[in-house]
């Protein structure tokens, strides 16, 4: 799929709906970002791109081909119930794994949450990829267990 973006109302209740049982710092952080984008960042025509941990810890990582874009925000929700095994989930500006780590988090314990918030965009110049790897920026993958599921808001 290509970018596909629409109306930021539509966009900002789906980030609602999956924030529900997130912590109200995260559900802060992205009402924030609404704030921001909605009354001086030219309320841009966004997408909300879901993904679980089964699809990033494929071989290459997770692209869901939305193209050149500028990510928002990033949010993501460990999947760890026991161990300790770390997991790197990493945003990558290209098509694979492979490309530069523009945006990464450890995930080693449970009930870990992150978000990375990037209120003028973070641009990522060729497509976007998210990866979890048992190293920073590594190749080899991390079990789903281990990894997170997550979403990010991007746009043109």
């Amino acid at each position: 799929m290509a970018l596909s973006t629409q109306d930021g109302v539509l966009v900002w209740q789906k980030v609602a709906k999956a924030l529900a049982n997130a912590n109200p710092a995260t559900q802060k952080a992205f009402y924030d970002l609404k704030t921001y984008l909605v009354t001086q960042g030219q309320n841009p025509q966004l997408q909300f791109v879901p993904f679980t941990a089964e699809q990033i810890v494929t071989n290459g990582g997770y692209s869901p081909d939305v193209d050149a874009v500028s990510i928002y925000g990033i949010y993501l929700k460990g999947r760890r119930t026991t161990g300790t095994t770390s997991s790197f989930v990493a945003f990558h500006a290209s098509a694979d794994q492979t490309g530069e780590v523009v945006a990464s988090t450890r995930f080693k314990a449970t009930g870990q949450s992150a978000a990375h918030i990037f209120p003028t965009g973070q641009a990522f110049a060729t497509d976007v990829t998210v990866s979890a790897a048992t190293t920073i920026g590594g190749t080899t993958e991390s079990s789903a267990a281990d990894a997170a599921d997550g979403f990010f808001i991007c746009g043109a």
